[in-house]
């Protein structure tokens, strides 16, 4: 095969990117020219046929560009003609690594190499304490950190594939994880926020931008900034007085501006703090939301403010809170998330109805710089690759007005393996009965379901008549069967193959017994205790093992132990439930208090129709007793 115009450098990284996708098919062709666009208003242009070339104005579109000439010939395309220009200028991935799971170099650069080939051309990793700082060794302690060298590592090779990483830290609130520790103790203004105004801070924070510049070759950098509620409310008060949230936040960023300045870094920063000091009630997605003179004023022009939404789905909705952006002075870059942060299942209606409405807008106001963003809230639960789908929805809406689903999904089959079909089953663990289809009200039954006790059942009163054994027990099945579709993905749909075998018993067991104890129905009891627990526990054991083999995998060892807890928690709870049981059905004792209380509903916001709700806080679904104070 001759790639005729392509550097040896280039050439170099094809033999990764042959790891991901078949171009050995390029092979059968006696040569494709390669070229660089420069007098063309088109980003990519490929032709086969009368003619065989790949012509790419930057080198992130050359990926694509690649990725598109090899799907056509799969597909069995004899000729073929196709030229595409960018209508969102730069699609990037965030990727949270702060919340346990912290991903190998080695999963990172498998990703990088199919964002790539999708067409994004920024990547991020969100660190909030996961990555080495000169002078603190404490940061990050015990948390997987990156190293510098592995942080350079990852630059290096989205480098070669036209990626640009940009460096996405947290520079004031979100920093508990790090403040606990006694090095903070004069820099710290809450649990989770820094002290405005402190020398100690600055010192700290240029030690934080000052390491990354030795670490990344882009001199654009997040600074985070988000959501420091308490902000001001603790030893600020006591050092300096009151002082407003919207000042101490000027103040502090114009601070950290500068610092960024000094080492060449031009920030992002995201900006729900000063889109809700025009808020009436502080509401981030109120639309009676005024950016004010004074609001808009004091804040660095330089710096791009990132406005987040993953939650509305009416375009209306966007077109309002973008045009009330209009009234900051600065640059608006647009992130949206690919849902997989409410337990372990993605939720992709959810995603698809937000992304589809969101960057709709996002072109019609030519935003030119989106994100999608891949949070891990309360333990990131769900593995890496469930979210595919969500980032190749993002990289076709860069090119397309409307994406097509049947285009969409042969760009999905020919990226991994796979259909749509195939990676919106993952959403099923969360689509119970009664749950409305898209799930827009981010129902999570399975992650409640998976830790709730089953003597308390907190969650019990939402589920009751709504056969939940014989949906899991289909699903099983289904995954099981996807799984032998692809080697890659495999271990995880068996996975998710194994959890649903797991709810098949655990959903409704707390109902069963429940019922059984009121209605003093020992046989069942006995029942209960001697056979179906032991099977629950045996079939906990195989998904345990099944997702440690997955976790490790994918990421580094610290964090796991969060899993290990979490699930040999469940294990232990059940070993005492067949031990109250034992007692009570030998006489030892004549009631099981747990088993007395009437059960109400968690929390009252559903609907007649769906009484499942959304919630993925742990340490409120496993007990409703001090967990953590």
């Amino acid at each position: 095969m001759n790639y005729n115009g392509l550097s040896e450098e280039i050439k170099s990284v094809l033999k990764d990117v042959s790891k991901i996708i078949n171009i050995d098919i390029l092979y059968e062709n006696e040569s494709i020219e390669f070229d660089v666009l420069e007098n063309s208003v088109n980003d990519i242009e490929i032709k086969y046929g009368s003619e065989n070339y790949i012509k790419y104005k930057n080198r992130n579109n050359l990926f694509r560009a690649l990725s598109l000439y090899a799907q056509f010939i799969k597909e069995g395309k004899e000729n073929f003609e196709l030229n595409e220009k960018a209508l969102i200028q730069s699609v990037g991935t965030m990727i949270d690594v702060s919340r346990n799971a912290v991903y190998k170099v080695e999963e990172i650069k498998k990703l990088l190499v199919k964002v790539a080939l999708m067409g994004h051309s920024r990547f991020m990793l969100y660190t909030e304490d996961t990555y080495e700082i000169d002078g603190y060794e404490y940061f990050g302690y015990l948390r997987g950190k990156y190293t510098k060298a592995e942080l350079k590592e990852i630059d290096d090779y989205a480098y070669s594939l036209g990626i640009e990483v940009i460096p996405c830290i947290q520079t004031l609130a979100h920093l508990k994880q790090t403040l606990k520790y006694e090095y903070a103790k004069d820099f710290r203004d809450t649990a989770d926020v820094l002290l405005v105004g402190e020398e100690k801070t600055y010192k700290f924070i240029e030690a934080m931008i000052s390491t990354l510049r030795g670490v990344f070759r882009s001199n654009n950098i997040h600074i985070g900034m988000d959501e420091a509620f308490d902000l001001g409310r603790g030893e600020s008060i006591s050092k300096n007085g009151y002082k407003s949230h919207h000042e101490l936040m000027i103040e502090h960023l114009n601070i950290v501006n500068e610092i960024c300045k000094k080492y060449n870094f031009k920030p992002m920063m995201w900006d729900d703090m000063f889109f809700r000091a025009g808020a009436p009630n502080g509401n981030y997605y109120d639309l009676d939301t005024v950016i004010t003179e004074e609001i808009s004023s004091n804040i660095p022009k330089e710096v791009s403010l990132v406005y987040w939404d993953y939650y509305n789905s009416d375009e209306e909705v966007y077109e309002k809170l973008l045009k009330i952006r209009e009234g900051f002075n600065n640059n608006i870059v647009f992130a949206g998330g690919s849902w997989r942060w409410l337990g372990y299942a993605p939720t992709y209606s959810k995603t698809f109805a937000t992304t589809n409405a969101a960057l709709k807008l996002c072109k019609a106001k030519n935003i030119n710089e989106v994100l999608v963003t891949l949070w891990g809230d309360d333990g990131s639960e769900a593995p890496l690759n469930v979210s595919l789908l969500g980032l190749m929805l993002f990289a076709e809406h860069s090119y397309y007005e409307e994406v097509d689903d049947d285009w969409l999904n042969r760009r999905c089959e020919f990226l991994t393996g796979l259909s749509m079909e195939d990676f919106f089953a993952l959403e099923k663990l969360d689509l119970v009965p009664t749950v409305k289809y898209p799930n827009l009200k981010e129902a999570n039954p399975s992650k409640y379901l998976t830790y709730q006790d089953i003597l308390l059942g907190a969650f019990d009163k939402h589920i009751e008549g709504l056969e939940l054994n014989s949906h899991y027990n289909k699903l099983a099945k289904e995954y099981e069967k996807i799984s032998e579709k692809t080697e890659e993905y495999k271990e995880m749909y068996l996975t998710f193959s194994k959890l649903s075998s797991f709810l098949e018993l655990k959903a409704e067991i707390g109902i069963n017994l429940r019922k059984a104890y009121l209605n003093k129905d020992k046989i069942e009891l006995e029942n209960i205790q001697t056979y179906i627990l032991k099977e629950l526990i045996r079939r906990l054991d195989d998904f345990h093992n099944s997702y440690r083999k997955l976790w490790y995998k994918e990421c580094k060892g610290q964090g796991f132990e969060v899993i290990d807890i979490r699930l040999g928690g469940i294990k232990a709870r059940l070993d005492s439930a067949s031990y109250r049981l034992e007692e009570y059905l030998t006489g030892n004792i004549d009631f099981i208090e747990e088993l007395e209380e009437e059960i109400l509903y968690f929390l009252n916001n559903f609907s007649e129709e769906c009484k499942l709700i959304s919630y993925i806080r742990y340490k409120d679904i496993v007990t409703q007793n001090t967990l953590t104070w």
